[in-house]
C-alpha cells in the first residue's frame, strides 16, 4: 500500500470506528477513498487530520451537517473561517442564554426550598404542611 492507510489503520489513529469513517464518507465529510483492485479502501495520511477536525468541531457543538457544509466551501476553494467563527459565536450566545435560564431556575428552586423549609419548621410531623 505504500503511504496509503487501510480503514482499520485510519480508525485506530483517529480513535474512531471503521463504521464512523464509512458514515462520514456517506455524509460527504470525507472524500471517497481510492480502492485497491480487491476493493479495499486506501486513505492518504491527511484523512486522520480531517477526522480530528470533524471530531473537534462536533465537540464544540457543530452538527455533522454544519461541518459538511463548511468543508464543501473549503473544498471548492472558499474560505469558510469567518462563517465558522460567526456560527460559533451564535452557539456560544445560545449557551449563555441557557446558562442564564438555568441559573434563574436554580434561584427559583432555592427560594421555594427555603419557603418550604420555613413552612415545615412550623408544622408538626403528623400534620400536612400544605406546601405552596
Amino acid at each position: 500500500m505504500g503511504d496509503r492507510l487501510s480503514i482499520g489503520s485510519v480508525a485506530n489513529k483517529a480513535g474512531v470506528t471503521p463504521d464512523t469513517i464509512r458514515y462520514y464518507e456517506r455524509l460527504g465529510l470525507l472524500p471517497m477513498p481510492t480502492r485497491t483492485p480487491a476493493g479495499y479502501r486506501q486513505y492518504a495520511d491527511g484523512v486522520v487530520n480531517r477526522l480530528a477536525l470533524i471530531r473537534n468541531a462536533q465537540q464544540f457543538g457543530f452538527s455533522l451537517r454544519d461541518i459538511a457544509s463548511f468543508l464543501r466551501v473549503r473544498e471548492k476553494g472558499g474560505k469558510p473561517c469567518h462563517d465558522v467563527r460567526r456560527a460559533a459565536e451564535h452557539m456560544l450566545e445560545a449557551v449563555d442564554r441557557q446558562i442564564a435560564e438555568l441559573v434563574a431556575t436554580r434561584d427559583r428552586m432555592q427560594q421555594t426550598l427555603r419557603l418550604w423549609g420555613k413552612k415545615l419548621a412550623g408544622t408538626s410531623d403528623d400534620q400536612p404542611a400544605y406546601l405552596p
